[in-house]
């Protein structure tokens, strides 16, 4: 026989779920205050901790994320971590003079790649620059005189001289390479041991002289059609004195447009056009 504590026992926990089922809104009301009170505030307090997370990798050198606040000493240590850096550099030790004039402008990343003290390539790259204050306006009259695109002149001159430091320049002021014809009355000539023995190159009086005789040159019957195009148009230019014949090298026109791109010789063309 079942006794009568157990009997009251069962009626107890129908009670219970009578009451749970007819109540069973606030039995969920009941469940969301406990989880609000004690889980919510271990998730605040996780985030809270979590905060103070960027600030150690940041004293450790490394960047923040997006949103988060630097610490105070956060660049002064990065200036020291990238003068470190650059103590550590094995340096070229090439000085200015081992550089032909225009390494830097044909090959932007060079001094990068080489790692170039900043001051030689700073030094060679003057060189162009003194270049084009000397010459800018002498290109600028013979375009004026010839249609001749001042940043082809300005180009050439460069390429062709070594922003005037060839033997050819300093010796013949001759500036484009210009060789002497097969009948050439009243002028010149001379060979460098670097050429071809029957190659014989102009000898001008000054600078001057050269740069008009590359205007002429231009005008001539072989760069005639050069003259239909723009004076702004310089790739076309460059691109045509290649096709005619002005030099041997595959990739002249190539580096004409690359000077006269990186320098932006194009402003001078403006005066011009």
């Amino acid at each position: 026989m079942e006794s009568k504590s157990t009997h009251n026992n069962t009626l107890s926990l129908q009670a219970l779920a009578d009451a749970l089922h007819r109540n069973w809104f606030n039995g969920v009301l009941l469940g969301l205050g406990i989880y609000i009170l004690f889980f919510k505030n271990i998730s605040i307090q996780f985030n809270l901790n979590s905060i103070e997370q960027p600030v150690a990798v940041a004293e450790q050198g490394i960047m923040p994320s997006f949103g988060q606040a630097l610490p105070a000493n956060y660049k002064a240590e990065k200036r020291a971590n990238t003068q470190q850096n650059v103590s550590q550099i094995k340096w070229d030790s090439r000085q200015p003079e081992d550089f032909p004039n225009l390494t830097f402008v044909l090959n932007e990343d060079y001094a990068e790649r080489h790692h170039v003290r900043p001051e030689v390539a700073e030094a060679v790259n003057a060189k162009v620059e003194a270049y084009l204050e000397q010459y800018k306006m002498l290109a600028i009259r013979e375009m004026e005189d010839y249609g001749v695109p001042a940043s082809i002149t300005l180009a050439q001159g460069l390429l062709e001289s070594n922003a005037g430091e060839s033997l050819l320049a300093k010796e013949s002021n001759n500036h484009f390479g210009i060789k002497c014809k097969r009948q050439c009355r009243g002028c010149t000539c001379r060979n460098y041991s670097d050429d071809d023995i029957y190659d014989m190159f102009r000898v001008f009086g000054d600078v001057k002289e050269s740069f008009r005789a590359h205007s002429e040159l231009l005008n001539g019957e072989r760069y005639k059609h050069l003259q239909r195009l723009r004076i702004s148009d310089y790739k076309g230019w460059a691109r045509g004195l290649k096709k005619a014949g002005y030099a041997t090298d595959k990739a002249y026109a190539d580096k004409l447009i690359r000077i006269i791109e990186h320098l932006d010789l194009s402003r001078f063309d403006q005066l011009g056009a």
